[in-house]
């Protein structure tokens, strides 16, 4: 088992270093009205995110060439002030909505805070930034759950707000639930959540489609997903929808798609290696398990249908399917044994 988790562990490092580059970017933030940043300071957000999430410490300093890198700024040569201009947007204050304060135990109705604290650059150490996320976000960050998970390699290469925006949003949703068609992903919005969303002050229904319009064209460009969206006049609002790719995760996953989040949690839970970043760690396998890549998976969800939920290996072998997947089970209730 020891062997199999090193050799596990090591596939996922040669995946983080070439292909991926994941945030867990709390849905909060993806929902806060913060569309008056400029797009430079919502990747710059993205990027002090992603160093905090593994690190878990609001105060950090982070090498100016590591953020021209991150920013895409490495043509310009005034990439200093650039990256000072963002910053500057990050201490300014936005709306944060229905959340407890951790401090008073009272309901928040609504609060204006700034993401970063203090931002200061030294002297003696002038390659590097001094960046101090606001407590009181942080305390927001917290008690706010749900995550979407961002791929920064393909987000950081957008160029209109209008695409950014448009396919957090998408990213967000994706596996929203649809009960008239399930292979169809939909969210609604009125045209006062929009102007939230861009940072602009459209009024009429046109002039905001002129602009979504660019952006869902850089979407394919860049990702190659085709979302569309369409106006309803008698209900005044946007429709986003998108096909989902249910077929080609139900082809190569062997996991009941249900049954994948609880399974990651299991191999997390019973693996004998230290996981120095479980949050990357678990988006790592979950990639495998969905493209059918994950080393001895088999084993271990059976073990996880044995010893958790009871099944002797002739029933486990009743759910195999010829094609090698395993269909969901019935049986809910854990072993009172494990308890």
């Amino acid at each position: 088992m020891h062997n199999i988790d090193n050799k596990q562990n090591s596939l996922l490092d040669k995946a983080k270093k070439h292909h991926f580059d994941f945030l867990r970017k709390n849905n909060a933030i993806t929902d806060a009205k913060n569309g008056e940043l400029s797009l430079g300071a919502m990747k710059s957000l993205d990027v002090i995110l992603q160093v905090y999430q593994e690190k878990k410490e609001k105060k950090m300093q982070l090498e100016l060439s590591y953020l021209r890198k991150k920013l895409a700024l490495q043509n310009n040569n005034d990439y200093v002030d650039r990256i000072k201009t963002y910053l500057l947007e990050l201490k300014l204050p936005f709306e944060l909505r229905d959340f407890n304060d951790l401090k008073s135990g009272k309901r928040i109705s609504w609060a204006l805070t700034s993401f970063l604290h203090d931002v200061k650059s030294f002297k003696d150490t002038q390659h590097l930034v001094e960046i101090n996320i606001s407590e009181n976000f942080i305390d927001y960050m917290l008690e706010k759950a749900g995550y979407t998970n961002i791929d920064l390699s393909l987000s950081q290469k957008f160029k209109t707000k209008y695409g950014y925006k448009i396919y957090e949003m998408y990213l967000r949703y994706y596996s929203m639930p649809n009960r008239i068609d399930k292979h169809l992903g939909t969210i609604k919005k009125d045209i006062f959540e929009l102007n939230d969303k861009f940072g602009t002050k459209h009024q009429h229904a046109s002039k905001m489609l002129e602009g979504i319009n660019r952006g869902l064209k850089e979407i394919i460009a860049l990702v190659g997903e085709e979302i569309y969206c369409s106006y309803e006049r008698s209900q005044k609002e946007f429709v986003f929808s998108w096909r989902k790719h249910l077929s080609k995760i139900e082809l190569k996953c062997k996991v009941p798609t249900g049954r994948i989040d609880e399974f990651i949690e299991w191999i997390v839970t019973h693996s004998k290696i230290k996981i120095e970043n479980i949050d990357f760690y678990k988006q790592k396998v979950k990639k495998l398990l969905l493209n059918d890549e994950f080393e001895d998976w088999e084993s271990r969800y059976r073990g996880m249908m044995n010893i958790k939920y009871g099944y002797s290996s002739a029933e486990i072998d009743s759910f195999k399917l010829q094609s090698g997947r395993y269909k969901d089970f019935y049986k809910k209730k854990e072993q009172s044994t494990l308890f």
